[in-house]
C-alpha cells in the first residue's frame, strides 16, 4: 500500500535531510519557519507508515531486505518524533525526555541530515533491484 511510487518514503525522507542541513548551515542556508518543519516531519511519518503496511502485506521480497527496511523506518520515525518535539515544544513520551536533549547541537542536526540523505538515497538506487 504505497500513495503513488514505490519510492516516495525515501523522497521525503531524502527532502527533509535537505532542509535539516539548510537550518543549521552547514552545506547551504535555508532557514525555514519551524512549522514547515514539522509538516515535513509528519509527511515522512505517514509514508513510514504506508511503507510498513506495504513491506507487511508483501512478504516475498527477501527477509534480510524486510528487516533492514523496518529498522530503517524505525530510526526515521524515531528521528521525525523527536523533531516534531522539538520544533514544536509538544511533549511526547520518551522520545522528549531521551531524544530532543540531543538535538541542541548543530554538528548532531547535520548529522542527522546527512543520514537521512545518505540512507534514504541508498534505498532510492537499490530498488530496482529488490525483485
Amino acid at each position: 500500500m504505497k500513495a503513488v511510487f514505490e519510492a516516495e518514503d525515501a523522497i521525503v525522507g531524502i527532502v527533509c535531510g535537505l532542509l535539516l542541513l539548510g537550518l543549521v548551515g552547514k552545506f547551504f542556508s535555508l532557514k525555514l519557519n519551524d512549522w514547515v518543519y514539522v509538516i515535513a516531519f509528519i509527511a515522512l511519518i505517514i509514508f513510514i507508515f504506508l511503507d510498513i503496511i506495504n513491506e507487511l502485506s508483501d512478504l516475498t521480497t527477501h527477509f534480510g531486505v524486510i528487516m533492514l527496511s523496518m529498522l530503517h523506518n524505525l530510526v526515521d520515525l524515531a528521528i521525525s518524533l523527536a523533531f516534531i518535539s522539538h520544533f514544536t515544544g509538544w511533549n511526547i513520551p520518551y522520545v522528549t525526555q531521551y531524544l530532543v536533549p540531543y538535538l541542541q547541537s548543530e554538528l548532531m542536526v547535520a548529522g542527522i541530515g546527512i543520514f537521512l540523505v545518505v540512507t534514504n538515497f541508498l534505498w532510492l538506487v537499490t530498488i530496482p533491484f529488490w525483485y
